[in-house]
């Protein structure tokens, strides 16, 4: 008799909760569309930031789904994401200027957020920017985002709110070189690797390398042909020597000079050229302003020519001005 009504007891609380779920999932407050919108005033349709393209950073932009009028008694879940379509509207009410984002500078963490019960504000939804120096300098670059579907009911992509959240880049990583031209001398080179491939426009494929007869250290000087003010520079190790042919410079020299003749010494730094970018970043205690940059180098990892044979050689393959 016990095991009898403890069955019973079991089957009556397993209909329960089958009656008590289907209850839930079936009287759901149902929203009509367009009540769901951005949390952002109703008088724009703008989000606007400054974005610095000096650097590579993990930005992060939040958005919030809001409801209109009271707050609801169930769960709602919102889901954003991108109308690139929408960038010609925005062109044409702010501007034809306007960019649109590129795919790779942008990622979201977080598309579908909930209104939780009792409230009409959705937690955040994260977007994630990246790749800020590939943007090119004072522009104005634009992401239109909407509310794609709520609860997983989708909605009208002719009438649901878009969002214009717009990036307006300021000034790049990287020194100009628009309207002048440098060139570059070296203190010895191996075979067609010269001074001037360390600044041409394929930095980091093409590279100057020392004499493999001339011992370290060995350098590059950089005229720019005026002065120009930067913070630091970047120096490009070339992509197409693998850690296993070695000659990974590990210390250098910068020094700056404003006629070729009187030099001022910068300092010497470790260099690491061991990660994805095949780079390393030095930066100045303060900005300076020079015509010329001499790039020493003065210690590398041994350039491996065969299994008996190995040179010190400094390799160069590319160097960029910060700003």
């Amino acid at each position: 008799m016990k095991t009898y009504k403890l069955n019973l007891l079991t089957i009556c609380t397993v209909v329960l909760l089958f009656i008590a779920c289907k209850k839930d999932k079936t009287e759901r407050q149902a929203l009509p569309e367009g009540s769901v919108t951005f949390d952002v005033p109703a008088s724009t349709d703008v989000v606007a930031r400054d974005l610095d393209i000096r650097k590579v950073s993990v930005v992060s932009v939040e958005m919030k789904a809001a409801l209109q009028g009271n707050a609801s008694s169930d769960v709602h879940y919102v889901t954003f994401a991108p109308d690139t379509a929408k960038i010609a509207e925005y062109r044409l009410k702010y501007g034809n200027s306007a960019l649109l984002l590129p795919t790779k500078s942008y990622l979201f963490y977080k598309t579908t957020v909930a209104i939780a019960a009792g409230t009409n504000i959705s937690e955040a939804a994260i977007l994630n920017l990246g790749f800020q120096t590939t943007l090119q300098p004072f522009s104005t670059y634009v992401l239109p985002l909407t509310i794609t579907s709520v609860d997983g009911v989708v909605q009208d992509p002719k009438t649901r709110k878009v969002i214009y959240y717009v990036f307006n880049t300021k000034e790049p990583r990287y020194v100009s070189h628009a309207g002048f031209t440098p060139t570059a001398t070296a203190s010895s080179t191996l075979g067609a690797n010269t001074a001037s491939r360390a600044i041409d426009a394929n930095t980091g494929t093409t590279f100057w390398a020392s004499s493999n007869t001339v011992p370290l250290p060995q350098f590059l000087t950089i005229d720019y042909s005026r002065n120009v003010t930067f913070t630091g520079l970047d120096y490009f190790f070339p992509t197409g020597l693998t850690p296993a042919n070695g000659a990974q410079t590990t210390s250098a020299k910068v020094e700056t000079s404003v006629d070729n003749v009187t030099w001022t010494d910068k300092g010497t730094f470790a260099i690491d050229v061991n990660n994805s970018a095949r780079t390393h970043t030095i930066n100045f205690p303060s900005p300076t302003t020079a015509r010329y940059v001499r790039f020493t180098v003065l210690a590398a990892n041994p350039y491996v020519a065969s299994a008996t044979i190995t040179y010190h050689i400094g390799f160069v393959g590319g160097i960029l001005l910060l700003n």
